[in-house]
């Protein structure tokens, strides 16, 4: 494919892009406002519960505020990889006809959740650095230490987005599978408290837990302003071999996607 190819394909992503957030809200009360709305409605709830109900606490700050920072934080990583590895499955099955009647790259189109993830991150992130400066001080150097795992979420994101777009067009169980699973995974990994809860006997699954690992990475930068270098590596260096993967499982099985289609 040729750079012209490449950059019209690109111009019709954006356009998709931009078509596929006004579908979305189109015709709702609050429009596109539902991006904030909705993280934040699930913030509140999840405080409520863990951090009143539960009474789950950061250390020895008895605090709730901080603790809802500390929650919202991990809720920014996983609600974006939620976002892509939900909407991955229907994502090609979506654009049936685009693929079926017209020379759209197949590739294309994984790239849109992940976009949209993008997006939504974006929002949340402001939304928590307004949250971060009203109750302590932002940290401007650990911003900068946050988009490098942002940079690997997003490579993450692809990772899965491809796998699961193209597996989503041959095992269809996979849209209503990734739902449960994303959820499972909501609460066997530290999202919504802290790893210091977790019994002994399990801390191996924390250690090897990729989105715990990363979450980590994003409450450390963003909430204490430092870096864990070793752990920012590993996960570098995990997330190119699952986008090589990813990228070989894509492009063995796409000639086959509009067949199936």
């Amino acid at each position: 494919m040729d750079y012209q190819s490449i950059r019209n394909a690109l111009a019709l992503g954006v356009r998709l892009f931009s078509f596929d957030l006004k579908e979305r809200y189109t015709g709702t009360f609050f429009g596109v406002l539902w991006l904030v709305i909705h993280p934040l409605f699930m913030l509140l709830v999840y405080t409520f519960i863990f951090g009143e109900v539960l009474q789950l606490r950061l250390g020895v700050s008895n605090s709730t505020s901080q603790f809802a920072l500390y929650l919202f934080t991990g809720l920014l990583a996983f609600n974006a990889l939620n976002e892509v590895l939900v909407r991955a499955p229907v994502v090609l099955s979506e654009h049936r006809d685009l693929l079926l009647n017209t020379p759209l790259p197949v590739w294309l189109l994984p790239l849109l959740p992940v976009a949209v993830s993008v997006v939504l991150e974006g929002l949340a992130l402001l939304v928590l650095l307004l949250a971060i400066g009203f109750h302590s001080e932002i940290k401007p150097l650990g911003i900068l230490f946050y988009f490098c795992f942002f940079i690997i979420r997003i490579i993450f994101s692809l990772a899965g987005s491809y796998i699961v777009a193209v597996l989503g067009v041959f095992v269809r169980d996979l849209r209503q599978l990734m739902p449960v699973l994303m959820t499972v995974l909501l609460f066997i990994s530290p999202v919504l408290y802290p790893p210091e809860v977790i019994p002994d006997q399990f801390l191996f699954f924390y250690d090897w837990n990729v989105l715990a690992q990363l979450i980590q990475g994003y409450r450390d930068a963003l909430l204490e302003g430092h870096m864990n270098w070793g752990r920012f590596l590993v996960l570098f260096f995990i997330s190119i071999a699952c986008l090589f993967l990813s990228i070989f499982l894509f492009r063995s099985l796409m000639p086959r996607v509009r067949y199936v289609l």
